[in-house]
């Protein structure tokens, strides 16, 4: 028992395997077959075998074969080397398809008729259709990285790997579609090529329309707006310039046929301005920033700041909002200084506006004190003097009207006397 284990083992060592003649002619076949075991076409074979050793040519590689209708190609190849001691008798042979590669290695002169090579491959079939249902023939449509037409029925046969998101795509009408399909088996799709209507519009933030330089899918027009009709790309590339702004809205004609390009050319207003002392002394300019129009873009915050000086400092203060108006404080500012500030604010689309104003602290007693500052669309305020019964200037004067009317009285009623 054990001999005839060993006999196996001997027959099957390097040194009883099967050996080629130097300078060996071969002819080698290969067969491609999909997972149902039917042929591929257009499947890609190289073979890479020793052309000889002693002249130094070494190992080479065939030209790439592409397998026929029946997924068969074969060749002949010839060997030189005259030396037995050094004649390699291995021949590699890959074959590549839709992406995946599958490789084998055989002996020359002692290898099978024909060498079959299976993928996991399925078939399939497309049916292109138009937006009535009908089919369009003679198509182009590329699947992966292979191309075919429909036939005169409208329909397509491929062979591909398996796999989730096999590429497909026809040019219909000069546009591309395109669609991703998972296929696990033989599948059946059918493709249908829509038809979308554009109606683009062009206006600034008043609804006003605008001349501007419009580009839909590489063709360019200038106007306030396109209308395009019978257009089988759902989702054209359009990018739209007015001046030095480009803008590109994406567009999605399977939800909506109808889009309108808003240009905002008008600055935010800012109004209501209200400057007031907290109890802490601190300093808060409240403001409203708003767009008016009925197409603007609307203020933003981000871009909201207040710069302030204070005996010759400038510094910025951040802004937020509270009660839907914008906020900005200044902390503790010394009493009877004058605060110059600039309101800076724009919206969304880059507009900038800015208005100034002033406001003088006082020493008050009073725990909150209110006043409206000046800036450019109201004049400066200054703030309120006290009230005449508070002014100690006012009291002297008082006391010194009195004074002398009392001196008046009094030498008149003397007068009097020395009348007497």
């Amino acid at each position: 028992m054990y001999r005839n284990l060993f006999a196996i083992l001997l027959l099957l060592s390097p040194t009883f395997a099967a050996s080629c003649e130097p300078g060996f002619r071969d002819h080698v076949s290969v067969q491609v077959l999909d997972a149902m075991w039917r042929p591929v076409q257009n499947a890609t074979v190289t073979f890479t075998y020793q052309k000889d050793q002693t002249t130094g040519k070494g190992y080479v590689t065939t030209a790439p074969l592409m397998t026929d209708a029946e997924g068969r190609v074969s060749t002949y190849l010839q060997n030189t080397e005259q030396l037995g001691s050094r004649v390699r008798c291995d021949i590699r042979i890959n074959v590549t398809f839709d992406g995946a590669t599958k490789t084998k290695v055989i002996t020359a002169q002692h290898h099978l008729a024909e060498e079959q090579f299976q993928f996991d491959a399925y078939a399939l079939t497309l049916r292109v259709i138009d937006k009535y249902g009908a089919a369009i023939p003679n198509l182009p449509i590329r699947v992966n990285q292979m191309e075919g037409q429909t036939n005169s029925q409208g329909f397509a046969t491929f062979t591909v790997n398996r796999r989730n998101d096999v590429n497909v795509s026809a040019v219909y009408r000069g546009s591309v579609i395109s669609r991703k399909i998972s296929v696990q088996n033989d599948t059946f799709y059918t493709l249908q090529a829509l038809l979308y209507s554009l109606k683009l519009d062009v206006v600034d933030d008043s609804s006003n329309p605008l001349e501007a330089v419009i580009v839909v899918d590489g063709v360019e027009s200038t106007s306030t707006g396109v209308s395009i009709t019978d257009t089988p790309a759902s989702r054209p590339s359009v990018s739209v310039t007015y001046g030095t702004l480009t803008k590109n809205p994406e567009i999605d004609l399977s939800q909506q046929e109808s889009y309108t390009v808003v240009f905002d050319l008008t600055p935010p207003e800012v109004r209501d301005i209200q400057v007031s002392m907290t109890p802490s002394r601190d300093m808060r300019i409240k403001f409203e920033a708003y767009d008016p129009n009925p197409l603007a873009s609307g203020p933003s915050l981000g871009d909201t700041s207040v710069m302030y000086t204070i005996g010759g400092i400038t510094r910025t203060a951040t802004v937020f909002v509270e009660g839907g108006k914008y906020v900005a404080e200044i902390a503790r500012p010394p009493e009877n200084s004058l605060v110059r500030f600039t309101i800076i604010t724009k919206d969304k689309e880059g507009n900038m506006k800015t208005v100034g104003g002033e406001y003088l602290v006082q020493a008050a007693p009073h725990a909150n004190q209110t006043g409206q500052p000046g800036n450019q669309t109201q004049p400066h305020e200054e703030p309120p003097l006290p009230a005449p019964a508070e002014n100690p200037l006012f009291l002297a004067a008082a006391a010194i009207a009195a004074i002398a009317l009392l001196w008046v009285v009094y030498n008149y009623i003397r007068g009097l006397g020395s009348a007497e």
